[in-house]
């Protein structure tokens, strides 16, 4: 159910006087005289010009018309691999940043078992999906230069756009960023600090508050196991408050999606490679970010941001099958890629 908008003008021819003949011998014959000129230039003409390649890093993605490419980060000093879908117009400002779960691989996950590029196959932005360390939250780590997402989100991956493919200012002000599970918590919170260059939200499956008593375990243990007990993010509870998005709720000025399900596996659809997971994790991680999602959506309440939109499923786990019936079969990513 993908929405696109066209828009299209009409001609229209006025009252003039009908040329005399000898005017359209005239115009014929300059007419031919040109097709022709033009028919003999062209082919030596597209000769001396090779056919543009991909970016310097960059190497075709399998048969997606996207490429895998290597983004030099000069915060964390290394590549990070990124897979850029150009956008199909040349000069559109359109990005949409997608931010995957827990552990990206070395693929992002949503064009793997996401399957979000034929799914978007018409979409016209340039679309992005970089491949992130595991639960790094999206944030720049206090003491941790290897760990620096969020400058590489909201700078330096804009640059790259810019410079390698030629998008207007790099998608500032008209970028979307999207999120599921723990990345849904990344964007929702880069959004809320940077509502200069983020135009549109959609997040899934997360949590939004890691101030609260079990958000705050979730947060900082898997922070902690994931990066051998030396610590979480944030270096004092100052900085803790400034990635809230909840607490930050007021910047998040531009349309906002936000869906969860009941935590309840979707028992006739795809299970996933390990169907006993999906029940005994899924199950309750999904039931627990109904609840954190309803304690955000309360917060949005009280705050009065109308602009903040919650859809709920009655079935589903925290899993692909989930995401993927939530984001592409229901609507929402199209709805999402709209409001960029």
């Amino acid at each position: 159910m993908s929405q696109h908008i066209t828009r299209t003008g009409r001609a229209y021819v006025g009252r003039h006087r009908r040329p005399s003949a000898h005017r359209a011998r005239a115009v014929g014959i300059v007419s031919a005289a040109g097709i022709a000129a033009s028919l003999a230039v062209a082919p030596s003409a597209l000769a001396d010009e090779p056919a543009p390649g991909p970016p310097p890093g960059c190497a075709p993605f399998a048969d997606t018309g996207a490429l895998n490419c290597a983004v030099y980060s000069p915060s964390m000093d290394r590549d990070i691999q990124v897979v850029v879908r150009p956008s199909l117009t040349p000069g559109n400002p359109k990005v949409a940043q997608f931010i995957d779960g827990a552990d990206s691989g070395d693929v992002n996950g949503w064009v793997t078992a996401g399957g979000a590029l034929p799914a978007l196959a018409d979409e016209d932005a340039t679309l992005v999906f970089p491949a992130m360390d595991p639960f790094t939250w999206v944030q720049d780590w206090a003491g941790d230069r290897g760990k620096q997402f969020e400058t590489f989100m909201t700078a330096e991956l804009p640059q790259y756009l810019q410079d390698a493919f030629g998008v207007p200012n790099g998608g500032r002000g008209t970028t979307g960023v999207t999120g599921l599970s723990s990345g849904a918590y990344g964007a929702m919170n880069l959004a809320a600090k940077h509502n200069d260059i983020y135009s549109s939200v959609y997040a899934l499956s997360g949590l939004y508050d890691p101030g609260m008593p079990v958000q705050r375990v979730v947060t900082d243990g898997t922070a902690m196991a994931n990066n051998n007990m030396e610590g979480v993010p944030w270096a004092d509870e100052g900085q803790r408050a400034a990635n809230n998005p909840t607490l930050n709720i007021d910047n998040l000025t531009m349309p906002v999606l936000v869906s969860a399900s009941s935590g309840i596996p979707n028992f006739a659809g795809d299970m996933g490679p390990d169907p006993i997971a999906t029940v005994v994790k899924g199950g309750p991680y999904e039931a627990g970010s109904l609840v954190m999602t309803g304690e955000f959506q309360a917060r949005a309440l009280l705050a009065g941001r109308t602009n903040i939109q919650f859809k709920y499923d009655l079935i589903g786990a925290h899993a692909w099958d989930t995401w993927h019936r939530a984001a592409f079969d229901q609507g929402n990513m199209y709805q999402f890629m709209a409001n960029i």
